[in-house]
């Protein structure tokens, strides 16, 4: 039977990599896990993709003004944002070894 993890959850401790949260966990709450990140990583590229659609359509339109910069800014972060969760969500599914399909995906076809 596997020692239970304890884990201090202080976001400054550097001891708390990716690797070492995701260390024990069985195939099952690693699966879980997996679909979770994927779900929040289809969140980042859809929330990007409006703001990309967004800032285009308002770069065609009209010149540049303070919400163009906004929407530019708002979308450099969900770049960001969203590469920064790619790490994550690529962690994830390199520990389980595979690439779980979500229920969702299945019912969709």
């Amino acid at each position: 039977m596997p020692q239970p993890i304890i884990l201090n959850l202080e976001p400054s401790l550097p001891k708390h990599s990716i690797a070492a949260i995701l260390a024990g966990l069985n195939e099952s709450a690693l699966e879980r896990l997996a679909l979770d990140v994927i779900r929040e990583q289809r969140r980042h590229l859809e929330h990007a993709q409006t703001l990309y659609e967004k800032l285009s359509t308002l770069e065609a339109k009209a010149p540049l003004d303070e919400r163009t910069e906004e929407i530019r800014h708002d979308y450099r972060l969900a770049l960001l944002m969203m590469r920064a969760h790619h790490q994550i969500t690529s962690a994830v599914i390199d520990k389980l070894g595979r690439v779980p399909r979500l229920p969702e995906d299945e019912t969709s076809h």
